[in-house]
């Protein structure tokens, strides 16, 4: 039984693989390495800001890592096979991708709108998943997530949202408006977000040694920017 269930697991991974390459037109590895290795990865948007990683500030960095999976920068790269096999065992341990995920949500709405509908997302997703990671650097990836995200308010990317919120430069940003914005990532950008949103990040910036105690409870302190209701970022 046990042969049985290896070769018909093995047989789904390859049909799996075979489906994504040949069947969905998820794009290339090398369609990826073809994309600039600077400025906005996924966004076919003109006009929209862009700030590379190094020029972000520290806390703001380090927050979006700690918030989606403080291991990002070193797990090893998402592979398909241990991925299903994850999802099918339900093993909680594997790998937080997060960041690749929604880096994947935007890629591919841009490369290939036409490559996945229903079904198909979720194949297409993982295998676009793993190539995202064999081919860019996790910098790379990590700041395509911070500047081609949309955040509400009509804005793509921390810089513009940064902007509409509070009328800020990303070096302006104080604890709590940092954590606003990784929030932003985790709800539905035309909802509002409650203080316990905030908070949350809050808190995982002061688990983390990012801030002290007093800086936690002053930011969880200040108020929430308003959220007007807009239609979600197509």
């Amino acid at each position: 039984m046990l042969s049985i269930a290896v070769v018909l697991r093995i047989y789904a991974e390859v049909y799996t693989i075979w489906y994504a390459e040949y069947h969905l037109g998820v794009p290339t590895e090398a369609e990826l390495a073809a994309r600039p290795a600077n400025g906005h990865l996924c966004v076919d948007e003109a006009g929209t800001p862009y700030v590379p990683l190094a020029d972000m500030p520290l806390h703001l960095r380090q927050t979006a890592i700690a918030s989606n999976g403080a291991d990002f920068l070193t797990r090893p790269n998402l592979m398909l096979p241990a991925m299903l096999a994850a999802l099918v065992k339900g093993d909680g341990r594997r790998p937080d991708s997060r960041i690749t995920f929604q880096v994947t949500r935007n890629c591919l709405h841009v490369l290939a709108p036409e490559c996945c509908r229903g079904l198909d997302w979720h194949v297409g997703s993982l295998v676009f998943m793993g190539r995202l990671e064999r081919t860019l650097s996790r910098e790379r990836i990590l700041e395509s997530y911070l500047n081609d995200t949309y955040l509400g308010r009509g804005t793509v990317g921390v810089a513009a949202a940064a902007g509409a919120y509070f009328d800020k430069s990303l070096a302006d940003l104080k604890v709590e408006d940092i954590a606003f914005l990784i929030a932003r990532f985790r709800y539905p950008p035309y909802r509002r977000l409650e203080h316990s949103g905030r908070d949350v990040i809050i808190d995982r910036m002061l688990s983390a040694g990012f801030i002290d105690q007093a800086q936690a409870a002053a930011a969880k302190a200040a108020p929430l920017p308003a959220i007007d209701r807009q239609p979600r970022h197509p």
